[in-house]
């Protein structure tokens, strides 16, 4: 997974209108790995400035695609 598609999937998931939102539901898992990425880049900053084209390290790639799998699971 790219920063790039964490930033699309990050935004989508941010989505209001919804009477059970996907965030109600996994926000552990996202405040996890929110965390995560703040450990290993530092700083939100820090990891948005890198560009989109650039791969998230393996560990957090997985667990962005773990919750996007999620994502992509509860809207279908």
């Amino acid at each position: 997974m790219t920063i790039g598609e964490l930033i699309d999937f990050y935004l989508s998931i941010q989505q209001p209108g919804n009477l059970v939102g996907f965030t109600d539901l996994y926000g552990d898992e996202i405040e996890s790995l929110k965390e995560a990425i703040q450990t290993h880049y530092g700083s939100q900053e820090a990891w948005i400035a890198l560009p989109e084209a650039d791969e998230l390290p393996e560990e957090l790639a997985k667990r962005a695609e773990r919750l996007a799998g999620s994502y992509k699971d509860w809207k279908g």
